[in-house]
């Protein structure tokens, strides 16, 4: 682990302890007058000790990214967060004009605060702008699917289909397999039935062999899509892109996946070409509790 240069404002300190308490790497710990960065070895850069301080007295050299700010609590308003989380839509119908790369960036500027397991900070952006190359990459993917499912409908297909019937990939091109005729018919007419003549295309990746990468992704890709339509985007995750980027390395190299990476998410972004007046309709999570519930 890298040492950081950790330096307490004697002044500014009222040796509080927060800090120390809220240091959960043991890097900060408890000194006579002020706390003590005894193993700044051990430092995640969670900037956790940043942020708690009431007198701004803690400098950390290997932290960047921005000025400290005074968390504008007024503006968190949860029945808003609420609304966001439960009339969000996946998209599939875009308006034609182009996103900005000024617009993306600043979706990715939120999404970049997202946590990362161990705070390894290890998750990437691959945005995509050239409409061309997106619809090329869509109608590349349906086609292949294409001739997946002619193949599997071959008598060596059968076979292969019930040699692998329990995978994940094979329940994938089972279930979307039947669907080809109908989504023919949408190539037929025009239209990009993978990716949707979306305006951009952003691949969210980790390292290769990377810890809870996926999770990594997904906690990042929730909370882009979130804002995205707080702002007024509309975006749609795409799995088959993912299993896709999965098995093509030229299909990495095209749309810029990073040598060693692993693009673990898929969405596409614009501006909607419909609103949803209501949100849908959801059963009742499956809960198990442990434990006596509290009445009242």
């Amino acid at each position: 682990m890298v040492a950081f240069a950790i330096r307490i404002d004697e002044k500014e300190c009222t040796n509080c302890g927060l800090c120390v308490k809220d240091c959960s790497s043991g890097c900060l710990q408890p000194g006579n007058q002020r706390p003590i960065p005894a193993r700044p070895e051990w430092c995640t850069l969670c900037s956790h000790c940043v942020a708690i301080c009431p007198q701004d007295a803690v400098e950390h050299g290997g932290l960047g990214g921005g000025h400290l700010r005074p968390i504008k609590r007024d503006k968190l308003d949860p029945e808003s967060y609420r609304e966001v989380v439960i009339s969000r839509r996946s998209v599939r119908w875009y308006q034609p004009e182009p996103v900005s790369w000024q617009e993306v960036q600043e979706l990715l500027e939120v999404a970049r605060y997202s946590p990362t397991a161990s705070n390894t900070m290890d998750v990437g952006y691959s945005v995509v702008l050239d409409r061309s190359l997106i619809r090329a990459t869509g109608l590349g993917i349906f086609s292949l699917g294409a001739r997946i499912k002619r193949f599997l409908d071959t008598l060596p297909g059968r076979l292969l289909r019930r040699l692998f019937r329990a995978s994940a990939t094979m329940q994938i091109l089972e279930r979307y397999g039947a669907r080809i005729q109908h989504f023919q018919g949408v190539v037929d007419q025009g239209r990009d039935p993978i990716c949707y003549d979306a305006p951009v295309l952003i691949l969210i990746h980790g390292p290769q062999n990377g810890r809870f990468v996926r999770e990594n992704c997904a906690i990042a890709g929730a909370n882009l899509v979130n804002y995205a339509h707080a702002k007024g985007y509309g975006a749609c995750y795409l799995g088959l892109v993912v299993l896709a980027l999965d098995w093509d390395k030229k299909l990495r190299i095209r749309l810029g996946v990073p040598p060693g990476r692993r693009a673990c998410l898929a969405l596409v972004l614009g501006r909607p070409g419909h609103r949803y007046r209501n949100p849908v309709l959801r059963p009742p999570a499956e809960v198990n509790w442990v434990g006596p519930k509290e009445s009242g």
